[in-house]
Parts: C-alpha cells; sequence; structure tokens
C-alpha cells in the first residue's frame, strides 16, 4: 500500500516536473518574441537609413522617403535641369543639395560660398555628384563636370562643404572651390560614384574624351589622404562610334557596370571595386531611329537593366521602356533577354529610390519640348517584364516639373531584402543583401495570424504566409558598428491553385465524363492527356491528372481514376409485334 501511494506520488511529481519545464520553455520563448517586438519598435525608432530619404530635382521639387508611398516635397530653394547631388545624415535630416551650379543648406537658401561653381548643365547629364570625406564626418566633397574657363574641354572639378561653419549650416571652405581633379582635364558628361570593397572609401567614375580613337573609363580612388590619379581601363567602343553622348550606370554591388554610347550601344562592363578596374564583357546596340535617347538604371540587386528609350522618325514620335536580365554574362543571351515593359507616353531619366522602387521622369518632345508635373514607378523591378508593374504617371508633382534629372547618391550602407518563393502554403525564403556584412538580424513577416512563427533572428528565415494577400514584411539589421538600419519589402502571396477533380468513379460504357480542373485566365494547365484546357472530356478508363500553375509558378494537382463497365448499357430489348 504504501508502495503505491509512493509510487502515485513519484508520477504526480514527474508529471508536475513535466508541466513546469512546459511552462518555462512557453514562457522564455514568450520572452524572445515580446523582445524581438520591442527591439522592432525601439530600433525602428531611433535608427533610420536615412541618406536617401530626401530627393530635390527639377522645377523645385521633392521627394521624402521617410514615408511610403514618399511624400511631395514643394519646399526646394532651388531647381535643375539634369542630375541634382542631396545630402541628408543617417537620421534623414537634410543637410544640403545642390545642382552642380549652386549649393543650398536645409534652409533652402544659398550656402555660404555655396554660388559660382562650375557646371556643365543641360537634359540627362549625370554632371554633379556629392560624397562625404574618409574619416572627418563633417566635410563633403562636391564634384562637378564643367567646361574648363582655361581650356575650353570639359574637366573634373571638385569643392569642399564643411558642416561646422555659418552655425551648422555649412560653407564651402574658402580657397576649396572648383579644383581642378588631377587626371581629370578632358572627361564626358557623367560621373558615378560607388564603394570600394574595404566599405569606407569610394570610387568616382567617369570617360575620358580625347581626340584619340579610344575611349578610356576613369576610375578616381578617393580615401583619407584625398583623390588620388585615376586608375585607367580601355572601353570597347570606339570613339567614332560613341559619338559625344555618355551615360553611366553601377549596381549598387558595385560589379556590373553599363556604359551608354552615342545614344544607341550599351558596353557590358565588370567593374572590380577592389582595383578600380572596368573589363568591358560585350556590347548590344539598339536600332537607331533619327532622335533616339537612352537613360538607365540597375535594379537594386543588380539582376535587372532598365532602359527608358526615345525614338523618333519625324513626325512620329515613340517612347519605349525595356528590361534586360543583367546577371546574363553571355551576349547572345543578354539581347534576348530583352522585355519591353511599355510603350510609353513620356521619355524619362531613371532613379533607384529607397524604397527599392525604380523612378522615371516624364518629357514629351510633341513640337516642343514638355515635362509632365508627375513622376512614373516601376513598383517591382526585380519581377520579370510586365511583372514588373510599371505605373506611367503614379505620383502627382502638385504641379512642379519633374524635368530630365533625379539625384544620384553614393550608397554609404544599405540592406535590402531578397526573397523566392510567391505561393500560399509552401515555405518562402528570405535572404539579406546589406553593406556591410551584419551583425545580427531581425525579422517580421508581417503576419500575425502566423503567430510566434511571424518573428525570426535567422539569418536566411523561412515563413509560410498564413493566407494570401499582400504582407510588408520588415528587417532590423545590427551592423557589425553597431548601427542599425531597416529594410521593408511589400510581397505578394498568391492563393496556391487547387484543383479538385472529384472522387474516383465508376461509369457506363459509352458515357463521356468532363473533368473541370477550374478555369482561372492567369493559371496554366497540363492534364496527363497532355491537354492545356481547364477540362477534358474523357470517356476511358484510366488514372487522369492536372497541374496547374500561376503566373508566378505557384503550382497545384489532383487526379482522379475512371472505371468504364463493359456491358453494363442494356442491350436492346426485341419488341414483338401481333
Amino acid at each position: 500500500m504504501l508502495k503505491s501511494k509512493a509510487g502515485i506520488l513519484s508520477g504526480a511529481l514527474k508529471i508536475l516536473k513535466t508541466k513546469l519545464i512546459v511552462f518555462l520553455l512557453h514562457t522564455l520563448m514568450l520572452r524572445r518574441q515580446f523582445l524581438i517586438f520591442g527591439l522592432f519598435f525601439l530600433i525602428h525608432s531611433l535608427f533610420a537609413q536615412g541618406e536617401w530619404n530626401n530627393w530635390y530635382f527639377g522645377d523645385f521639387v521633392g521627394l521624402n522617403f521617410q514615408s511610403n508611398p514618399p511624400a511631395i516635397l514643394l519646399d526646394s530653394g532651388l531647381g535643375g535641369e539634369g542630375s541634382m547631388a542631396v545630402i541628408s545624415d543617417s537620421s534623414g535630416h537634410l543637410l544640403f543639395y545642390s545642382n552642380g551650379s549652386s549649393i543650398f543648406n536645409r534652409n533652402h537658401t544659398l550656402m555660404l560660398n555655396g554660388g559660382g561653381l562650375l557646371y556643365l548643365s543641360g537634359p540627362f547629364l549625370q554632371t554633379v555628384f556629392a560624397a562625404p570625406f574618409i574619416g572627418d564626418t563633417n566635410k563633403y566633397y562636391i564634384f562637378t563636370v564643367s567646361l574648363n574657363p582655361f581650356t575650353g574641354v570639359a574637366g573634373l572639378f571638385y569643392s569642399v562643404v564643411d558642416m561646422r561653419l555659418d552655425n551648422g549650416l555649412g560653407s564651402v571652405v574658402a580657397g576649396q572651390k572648383n579644383i581642378p581633379v588631377p587626371g581629370g582635364d578632358i572627361v564626358r558628361q557623367a560621373i558615378f560614384g560607388i564603394r570600394h570593397t574595404n566599405k569606407k572609401d569610394f570610387w568616382l567614375i567617369t570617360q575620358e574624351h580625347t581626340s584619340t580613337n579610344v575611349n578610356r573609363y576613369l576610375a578616381f580612388l578617393v580615401d583619407k589622404n584625398g583623390i588620388h590619379p585615376p586608375v585607367i581601363s580601355n572601353s570597347s567602343v570606339s570613339v567614332a562610334v560613341a559619338t559625344n553622348s555618355f551615360l553611366i550606370a553601377i549596381n549598387q554591388s558595385g560589379t556590373k557596370l553599363i556604359g551608354q554610347y552615342g545614344k544607341k550601344i550599351l558596353e557590358n562592363c565588370n567593374f572590380n571595386a577592389s582595383t578600380g578596374v572596368v573589363t568591358p564583357l560585350f556590347t548590344y546596340a539598339f536600332p537607331v531611329p533619327a532622335g533616339l535617347d537612352l537613360t538607365l538604371c540597375f535594379s537594386w540587386s543588380g539582376n535587372k537593366l532598365y532602359v527608358s528609350q526615345w525614338a523618333s522618325t519625324f513626325p512620329t514620335f515613340n517612347h519605349y521602356l525595356f528590361q534586360f536580365d543583367a546577371s546574363l554574362t553571355d551576349s547572345a543571351a543578354f539581347a534576348e533577354s530583352l522585355v519591353q515593359v511599355s510603350k510609353c507616353n513620356y521619355f524619362g531619366v531613371l532613379a533607384l529610390g529607397k524604397d527599392a522602387k525604380i523612378y522615371m521622369t516624364e518629357r514629351n518632345d510633341e513640337g516642343f519640348v514638355h515635362h509632365n508635373d508627375s513622376i512614373s514607378v516601376i513598383h517591382n523591378p526585380e519581377l520579370p517584364g510586365k511583372f514588373c508593374n510599371f505605373e506611367e504617371s503614379a505620383m502627382s508633382l502638385q504641379g512642379r516639373e519633374c524635368r530630365d534629372g533625379l539625384p544620384c547618391f553614393l550608397q554609404r550602407y544599405f540592406a535590402y531584402i531578397n526573397h523566392t518563393g510567391y505561393c500560399q502554403g509552401m515555405p518562402v525564403t528570405f535572404e539579406p543583401n546589406t553593406w556591410p556584412p551584419p551583425d545580427s538580424l531581425w525579422w517580421n513577416f508581417g503576419d500575425p495570424t502566423s503567430g510566434t512563427a511571424n518573428l525570426s533572428n535567422d539569418s536566411t528565415p523561412e515563413h509560410i504566409f498564413s493566407s494570401a494577400g499582400t504582407f510588408t514584411v520588415q528587417m532590423i539589421v545590427r551592423h557589425i558598428d553597431m548601427r542599425y538600419d531597416t529594410a521593408t519589402i511589400n510581397i505578394t502571396i498568391e492563393p496556391q491553385p487547387s484543383p479538385n477533380l472529384g472522387p474516383d468513379r465508376t461509369v457506363c460504357e459509352n458515357q463521356t465524363v468532363v473533368l473541370d480542373a477550374g478555369f482561372n485566365p492567369q493559371w496554366t494547365y497540363l492534364w496527363s492527356t497532355g491537354a492545356t484546357t481547364s477540362s477534358i472530356a474523357v470517356s476511358n478508363s484510366g488514372t487522369y491528372g492536372v497541374t496547374v500553375t500561376s503566373p508566378n509558378g505557384c503550382t497545384g494537382s489532383d487526379t482522379v481514376v475512371l472505371s468504364i463497365l463493359p456491358g453494363s448499357t442494356p442491350l436492346p430489348k426485341q419488341i414483338r409485334h401481333n
């Protein structure tokens, strides 16, 4: 009896112990989830990836990317015909901006000593670029391309802004304005900056324009010791073919470079962000009607290249938006990847936004130059072809013209989200695309119905979304220097196709059965018979199957067994006539 009671007591203690352990584990998991939630709210409120928050361009207009979609800014004191340079701090506070001729401070007034910069103005030109000093967070370079007053040809110049001057409003340092960059005496009207692989220095890249028959890329290293002589790389495009037109685009990881020559030729190159060497791979030439112009921009992953084209044969004016697969290194495959995204009403300059969307200005030259008071948007630049969701005149600029240029930034830090999968009920894999490499990551999948699975601190997490629809996925990155950045992406989860062919069935001989997988105009169908319609009619015994596929590759399948009973149809009964 005593042994029995002892056994019962021991068993009860084991059960109690087990329940206590389960309770403690559950409590720890809840505390972990609350901790991650707390970090999301705290970090998001204290830190931001703000260097790209403010854009100013065109007819005294701008965009602020603190909100989604970006808010229209009408406080600009400075307009620009081509590209502009805008500097904000890491919290997104505006410091100054420039159209290449003048620099305006955060109060939208002319910066002290900020007028009279040497600058070559014009539509589509990339002739001004701003970047921070290396090792001095209070100083900034303003690089400009201008006609040299002494030689009469385009040259590269720089001026220095010190934000400690004029009571924190900044000033161009006395004696440090319009300084010629050694080695940049004769350049084309396009400059672009990208970080060195050491994550602190940067390269300023342009092209030399000489009377020789060789185009040469110039990559100026800028580090704590200043601006170095250029690393020189030969282009495969001759001066005779290229003419005077030149634009440049570089992907955000600093590995791919596209040079646009003569309003018709794209030179696809590799760029070595450690050495500054440009290696041409191949060229692609557009068919050339009269009056053609091209502008170009990489998606944030660098896998897609977008080209805006103005092609006119008077009196017909045509505007197109094209997409290439920029991940391809074979010239034939690259050419075959060309997709016409849209035949547009306008031609424009393309620029990558902080929200990973691509923005396009709007210009029409029918009879006279007309700039629209709106801007177009490629909402999903990573998706193929027309799935990129291009929307013309997507944002009103409230009466201000967009003109022919958008800001160009040196990306100091970045945090973007890659993902694979779009299907409900299937794992969607997420991968951070950050620079520099992260110390820690926190994820919120915007799917609270999924419970504790909605949060993760894995480096490459998977998540199965609880339903179809659009979800805002957020990633918080802590960099190795303890700085935090936040990235968000809207992901649309498609309903998983769920064809239902019904139960297995048995029917009489000579009876036709219709198998229906459910019609959806966006889905494709493949039956075991080879048919590609949403339904088929069958009259033979067998196992029939169908696979239904959505535009983004979500699939669902079903099978049914059909049995025909031979002879089950009665023979005609003979009728006797008396």
